[in-house]
């Protein structure tokens, strides 16, 4: 079972931001194994770095409390929890002076090798609304979205077509720089990917004209997107790719379901409910009545002797399961209609109807005082 993160960080669930910020920085200066020798120190630091980067964004703490730790693991990855989470602010207000880049991995330098800094573009989330019809059964939606898109001029790696690769100016053509400082820790000397040739140790002579360096430009594009019958609210579907783009790869685009309260029916899992207005009389002599469902109008039977509140369950009328087969159940429940008027000839049926019950009860009373 998954480590709960406000464990991890050792806060109580309702911690506000500014203890779970404060639980962080101790742990943090704690646990950085330039200064914690423990052969664990390294895994346990990762572990308070992936709890904040959930529990110190709102949004995300917000999927983390309603999912729990074991579903959230299962829905977000590591390049999920960690986008959008810049160390290089928190880092430096403790001392360390590192550069890991917007998108870049946080633990990449206690592995001790150089690499490059990752241009990595941005996922983006668009709100889907939906029908409980669409839901049901599923259906296949166009959507509009507004995001950078691959610059067609230079194929995305930010050239004019025709440049040539020269030795980077900044960094002499070592793709890193370094420096040192004096921190809490003593002398430190740090080695960060050079931003301008984003590692490489080259650039090229020329920029693109049409995205200025930049491989992306932004536009708005169709995309199809097809809805899995059973999808609750506020799920989201990941296409993955279809973000931002960047030059290492492109981010995901979310698409976050919303579905749209209905005038009849009410959703409990798989099973759909709905009030079925039924004739007094219906209900004692049995009969027939038009239903609603999701397919359209459906003709059910009335046991005679219904009583009012009962349920009356339609296999398989209900959503279709999203994580197996076949489809939830429509529970009927019953209202019985009871006339707040009469004409004269209903009244004096009734009244004699209640004669006839009365003097059944009457019997049933002298054969129960002969016992």
């Amino acid at each position: 079972m998954p480590q709960d993160y406000y464990d991890v960080l050792g806060v109580p669930k309702n911690a506000s931001e500014e203890q779970i910020k404060k639980a962080y920085r101790e742990l943090a200066m704690k646990l950085h194994p330039d200064r914690n020798k423990e052969k664990d120190s390294e895994e346990k630091f990762k572990r308070v770095n992936e709890a904040y980067a959930v529990l110190g964004d709102p949004e995300k703490r917000q999927q983390y409390d309603a999912f729990g730790p074991d579903q959230f693991g299962q829905r977000f990855n590591q390049e999920d929890i960690f986008k959008g989470f810049n160390v290089n602010d928190l880092f430096r207000e403790m001392g360390f002076n590192v550069n890991f880049g917007e998108s870049a991995d946080p633990f990449n330098f206690f592995g001790g090798g150089m690499g490059r800094s990752q241009d990595v573009g941005q996922s983006i989330l668009h709100r889907l609304d939906l029908t409980l019809e669409e839901v049901a059964k599923g259906v296949e939606k166009e959507i509009h979205v507004k995001h950078v898109k691959e610059c067609d001029r230079c194929s995305g790696n930010g050239a004019e077509p025709g440049s040539k690769m020269t030795k980077c100016p900044r960094c002499d053509g070592h793709g890193y720089m370094k420096s040192v400082r004096n921190t809490i820790f003593g002398r430190m000397e740090s080695v960060t990917p050079c931003e301008r040739c984003n590692g490489k140790g080259k650039v090229y002579d020329k920029l693109c004209r049409k995205c200025s360096g930049k491989g992306g430009v932004v536009a708005e594009e169709k995309v199809k997107v097809t809805i899995p019958g059973g999808v609750e609210e506020g799920m989201r579907l990941r296409l993955q790719g279809l973000g931002d783009h960047g030059k290492d790869g492109s981010g995901d685009l979310y698409v976050e379901i919303h579905v749209q309260k209905h005038k009849i029916f009410k959703r409990e899992g798989d099973n759909i409910v709905v009030d079925v207005e039924v004739p007094f009389y219906t209900a004692i002599l049995g009969g027939n009545v038009d239903v609603p469902t999701l397919k359209g109008m459906k003709n059910v039977e009335i046991p005679a002797g219904t009583q009012p509140y009962a349920k009356i369950v339609l296999r398989n009328e209900g959503i279709k399961s999203l994580n197996g087969s076949g489809h939830g159940d429509q529970v009927v429940n019953v209202d019985v209609k009871i006339p707040k008027s009469l004409s004269r000839d209903q009244e004096e049926l009734l009244r004699r109807f209640k004669e006839i019950e009365g003097g059944r009860d009457s019997g049933s009373k002298k054969k129960f005082g002969m016992f």
